[in-house]
């Protein structure tokens, strides 16, 4: 099983020799040297804000559990997550007394059965009102289930969903050379209510690897419930010069109570759940994205200008940064710029930055000579699958579990059926030999996981 990383207080800047380093004799725990709490380090004089370890480590298993766990294929006991714990080989091992086939783990013995779906009908029905994007009481109506039955497949239909999709990813991320690209947005629903989201693809398909969002049903104390009405995220600048925008970024940055307070707006949370703050969900997002860069030799992560994202993306890549196996970007979107920034330094730190036709680019952990180097090649993907998710999502749920569920459906839709330049993004990835639809998505989903 991969190891999480635990332990989030400790210097952030790449170049000191504390980097990464926990409880070093450098440290100040805990200091309010800069107006808020920080841990800080006396070797290079950063501040880090402080990271509640166990928060962050307890909603990591959350997602985890939701995000990567297998709750339909092989052995529940010593095999439950795509990803992060090794594939057991199985056995045959009889039929249940409804006649369900059992299997046999061959590592640890386990006797577990193979999922069978006999209303499929009822899975149809729910991926209808999905597409249709009813609201759930229409929806419940038009499927002639009730409530409780409605829900029972809604759940089961995103499982299916889910673990297809984390089956044919585990076959293909296994590589030399993987880059991800990731950015948050704010996702609106009805009465004030939403979330934030972080959102990661695959930078040469586009495809969505993971969505994230700062619900949580574990219990939060008040201190660390989001509960702000202001908002600091860096806005877009009408500029049409691109240094000029940059300059613009860092002059927003500054004027933060520190640089990774990112807060976005008035968002009320929905019913028997809690919203934490972004930055704690940058730490929780990164971490799970070693699902799909612990299975690459190389790495590079291209990330929204955003100090919080940073520091998230840092602490995940810690040991791969370390041993030169992995780099992180900041990335900022500006087609077709008239100026070419060639090691540009811009902003407080002086960060050097480059450019090509699709936005400007920064290195934050190793050094740049020329923008050729850089691998983005697309920059809209999370864009896109923002736009798909605001006019697809129902805005007037209200519960933690249906919208987790939705966003799983909607991601695995996306990747699969949506079309750019007439082929899917999991065409492109290789995870997909056609292009689907909804419905014949599901047909083979159900294929692959009760075989």
């Amino acid at each position: 099983m991969f190891k999480f990383r635990t332990d989030f207080n400790c210097c952030k800047t790449v170049n000191c020799e504390n980097f990464g380093v926990v409880k070093s004799e450098d440290y100040i725990p805990q200091s309010r040297r800069l107006g808020y709490l920080s841990i800080e380090c006396k070797l290079c004089g950063s501040n880090c804000p402080w990271i509640n370890n166990e928060l962050v480590n307890g909603i990591v298993k959350e997602k985890l559990d939701f995000q990567f766990a297998r709750k339909l294929t092989h052995c529940p006991k010593c095999h439950q997550y795509f990803f992060f714990s090794e594939r057991t080989d199985s056995k045959l091992h009889g039929f249940t007394s409804a006649g369900t086939q059992r299997k046999k783990c061959c590592a640890c013995r386990t006797i577990y059965t193979v999922q069978n779906y006999k209303n499929i009908e009822a899975l149809k029905l729910v991926l209808a009102s999905i597409i249709a994007n009813k609201e759930i009481r229409e929806s419940i109506k038009a499927s002639g289930l009730s409530a409780r039955l409605y829900y029972f497949y809604l759940d089961k239909l995103s499982s299916i969903f889910a673990n297809f999709s984390r089956l044919h990813e585990e076959e293909v991320m296994e590589r030399s050379y993987l880059a991800m690209h990731t950015e948050g947005r704010v996702i609106k629903l009805d009465h004030k209510r939403g979330m934030y989201s972080l959102i990661t693809s695959e930078v040469d398909s586009g495809y969505i690897l993971l969505n994230s969002n700062n619900l949580t049903r574990q219990s939060v104390v008040d201190y660390y419930i989001y509960d702000e009405s202001e908002n600091t995220i860096i806005t877009s600048n009408e500029s049409d010069n691109l240094e000029n925008v940059l300059t613009n970024r860092y002059q927003q940055n500054m004027s933060r109570n520190h640089f990774e307070q990112l807060l976005v707006g008035e968002l009320k949370p929905v019913t028997k759940c809690n919203l934490i703050y972004p930055d704690k969900l940058a730490y929780i997002h990164f971490q799970l994205l070693n699902a799909f860069s612990r299975k690459a030799d190389k790495y590079d992560h291209y990330i929204e200008h955003e100090s919080t994202l940073r520091s998230g993306a840092l602490m995940a890549a810690y040991e791969d940064i370390k041993k030169s196996n992995a780099d992180v970007y900041f990335f900022v979107p500006f087609l077709n710029s008239r100026e070419k920034l060639q090691g540009k330094k811009i902003g407080w730190w002086k960060d050097r930055w480059f450019s090509n036709e699709l936005g400007a680019i920064c290195p934050i952990t190793c050094k740049l000579t020329d923008s050729a180097d850089i691998k983005l090649h697309h920059s809209d993907s999370i864009d896109l699958f923002y736009t798909y998710i605001d006019q697809h999502m129902n805005k007037g749920i209200n519960s933690i579990n249906v919208i987790d569920q939705l966003s799983e459906i909607h991601r695995v839709i996306f990747n699969y059926c949506d079309l750019k330049n007439n082929t899917t993004r999991a065409i492109t990835l290789g995870v997909a030999p056609q292009v689907y639809t909804p419905e014949s998505l599901l047909q083979d989903a159900l294929k692959m996981i009760m075989s």
